[in-house]
């Protein structure tokens, strides 16, 4: 089966900062390596990358295929994302919006986008303003895209929420890399999102849970709730019940919830006996699921998680595009973001200059009493901008 998938990769200066030793693309490149790469680098996979855009505007995305460069080759495709320079800001609504017009143009079965990003969209848009009603029907639904966003090492609130208003809008799927996370719960994370998804299907669907509160019941009470003990018996010699009924036995709330989760299939739902063992290959013994959080999508015949998606607003976050030492749009720094105001700054005459940084910033240099150009005083407010 032939799949788009398309990488939305956050190549913007943030990404230099260190979390715990590492910096945050590097954390990003071993992801690639470990999760990303191997779960959609699958033959017969159409993959793209597509870094941000290079202002705050659609089409101006960088985008190219590397399987038409590298065929299936993983190293060759790992080496490319560490090539990558991460130097701008953060355009990220336009980006996404170029990534779902973007399905028109090819002919598969499956769309995925997958978005790794460590900040909020810089250039203050509304989502809805970018990514349209009509884009969600003639793209979204029309083809039905998957989309995961993975917000890694974001600690604002508002970034935290914007990013999830724009998975929810869009009918995706985000998770939360944390900077206190290990390793190991990184990978476990991704791994988990990246099945729960659809993105790979190599492996069975993680458990809906491992263990569930509440008090033991009689079989009289669960046989009130309408499963039979020769139900659970049968159940138990199918090989799909993990413990053996005893009607003297109290039955633990774990032990419960797996026998209506197998019952149901079973007994309730009219498929065949055959049919129904076949469906729990894809699922993970002990059956820890409920139907509340999986469900059995008939027409891709797999099981599916469902998405628990509340409606976000998007908050206004005109920190965000300070995060990246860079706005690439207005191309400006705002005298009141890079100065601590609560000191005194002693007067006199300043030069403004590009500081010596990676990303552009502007830093003031006390010259003192000398000529000079512009007269501040408190209450002005200044744009700084670069020159071409």
């Amino acid at each position: 089966m032939k799949r788009y998938i398309q990488i939305v990769y956050d190549n913007s200066g943030s990404m230099n900062e260190y979390v715990g030793g590492k910096k945050k693309y590097e954390i990003a490149q071993d992801l690639f390596e470990k999760e990303i790469l191997p779960s959609i680098a699958n033959k017969g996979d159409e993959v793209g990358l597509r870094l941000l855009c290079s202002d705050c505007q659609s089409n101006s995305s960088k985008y190219e295929s590397l399987t038409a460069h590298f065929g299936y080759d993983r190293k060759a495709m790992l080496d490319r994302i560490r090539g990558i320079d991460h130097d701008q800001s953060t355009p990220l609504f336009y980006t996404v919006k170029d990534a779902i017009v973007s399905c028109q143009s090819t002919n598969a079965q499956e769309y995925l986008i997958f978005v790794l990003t460590d900040g909020d969209d810089t250039c203050g848009s509304k989502i809805t303003d970018i990514i349209t009603k009509h884009d969600l029907s003639v793209y979204i639904k029309a083809y039905q895209i998957k989309f995961l966003l993975v917000q890694l090492a974001i600690e604002s609130p508002i970034s935290r929420n914007n990013l999830t208003a724009l998975t929810n809008y869009v009918g995706g799927t985000t998770i939360n890399i944390d900077q206190s996370d290990s390793t190991s719960v990184r990978r476990s994370k991704l791994k988990k999102a990246l099945l729960t998804t659809g993105f790979t299907t190599k492996g069975h669907l993680p458990h809906c849970f491992e263990e569930v509160d509440g008090n033991s019941m009689s079989w009289d009470e669960i046989e009130s709730r309408g499963i039979k003990f020769h139900s659970a018996c049968l159940l138990y010699e199918y090989e799909v019940l993990s413990w053996s009924p005893k009607y003297a036995s109290q039955v633990s709330p774990t032990e419960f919830a797996e026998l209506h989760f197998v019952n149901g299939l079973f007994f309730n739902s009219g498929i065949s006996i055959e049919n129904a063992k076949a469906m729990l290959k894809q699922l993970k013994k002990p059956y820890y699921y409920s139907y509340d959080c999986i469900y059995w999508d008939f027409s891709d015949a797999k099981w599916k998680y469902f998405k628990q998606q509340n409606e976000v607003s998007q908050l206004d976050n005109p920190q965000a595009q300070f995060d990246d030492e860079i706005n690439s749009l207005e191309n400006y720094i705002e005298i009141s973001s890079r100065f601590d105001t609560s000191r005194d700054i002693e007067e006199g005459v300043y030069l403004v200059k590009l500081a010596n940084t990676i990303a552009p910033r502007l830093e003031l240099v006390f010259l003192g009493d000398t000529d000079y150009t512009i007269t501040a005083v408190p209450g002005d407010q200044i744009k700084f901008q670069f020159k071409d």
